[in-house]
């Protein structure tokens, strides 16, 4: 009977040490992909794209921009949108 109860004891403490040890070891894997990941999710571009707004087209390419981020001209009392500094330079204005 002490046997038994030995053997059940021993078969407790070593099951308890064996959850502690692979409790250890994916904590461990976990934050390390989770470093890894926050990592890629750190890398924002550094200008935030608008999803909504008016959409007008670039009087050099055609491209269509939102009008609150387009680059904006005045030419004989009309406004004209460019989407790029290079496209303006391109037109002349």
């Amino acid at each position: 009977m002490f046997r038994v109860l030995l053997y059940a004891l021993i078969s407790i403490f070593a099951i308890t040490f064996i959850r502690m040890v692979v409790g250890i070891l994916t904590k461990g894997f976990a934050d390390l992909l989770r470093d890894e990941t926050a990592g890629q999710s750190a890398r924002k571009p550094s200008r935030q794209v608008p999803t909504s707004g008016e959409l007008k087209p670039c009087r050099q390419c055609g491209t269509y921009v939102v009008a609150a981020t387009a680059i904006q001209v005045s030419v004989h009392g009309e406004t004209v949108y460019f989407c790029s500094e290079e496209c303006r330079g391109k037109a002349g204005v």
